[in-house]
């Protein structure tokens, strides 16, 4: 039997599923999901001026994920949609007082975390690793687009 996946591909296939796996772990030990451990993250550098599309855009989160998770957590009290005078037609994403809190307890330390984590790397480690995956993911999007849809 040929080898369909190279064991190179299989391995960045691997990390990817692990790294997934640790968010998710992290965010369901604080009884949240993992979308909106992504929210909370976006919300804590960008309280204030983000849009849901905006979220589906840089996070690549389809809309109904986003709006589905942002009305849960409008629900319980972590976030607020508010019209700006400036742009009638959209509401941007602030944390309530709770989200605020949610955000000092559980974003606070992962984003230490990742720090501690990145700082293991050397310098010059740091540097070439988002240019290289930045290559990676836009050389995977662009051959998976080539690839003809068939149904079945």
């Amino acid at each position: 039997m040929n080898k369909i996946i190279s064991e190179k591909q299989e391995a960045i296939n691997q990390i990817f599923e692990f790294i997934d796996d640790i968010y998710y772990q992290y965010s369901s030990s604080f009884g949240i999901t993992d979308t909106e451990l992504s929210i909370l993250y976006a919300l804590s550098e960008h309280d204030g001026e983000y849009l849901q599309s905006d979220i589906c855009k840089e996070w690549s989160y389809s809309l109904q994920t986003i709006h589905t998770t942002i009305k849960n957590m409008e629900k319980r009290g972590l976030i607020e949609l508010i019209r700006k005078a400036d742009n009638k037609k959209n509401k941007y994403i602030h944390l309530t007082e709770a989200g605020r809190k949610l955000v000092d307890s559980i974003m606070m330390p992962l984003i230490a975390a990742e720090e501690e984590a990145l700082g293991m790397l050397s310098a010059e480690e740091q540097d070439i690793l988002l240019p290289i995956l930045q290559k990676y993911a836009k050389a995977l999007k662009e051959a998976v687009g080539k690839v003809e849809r068939k149904t079945l």
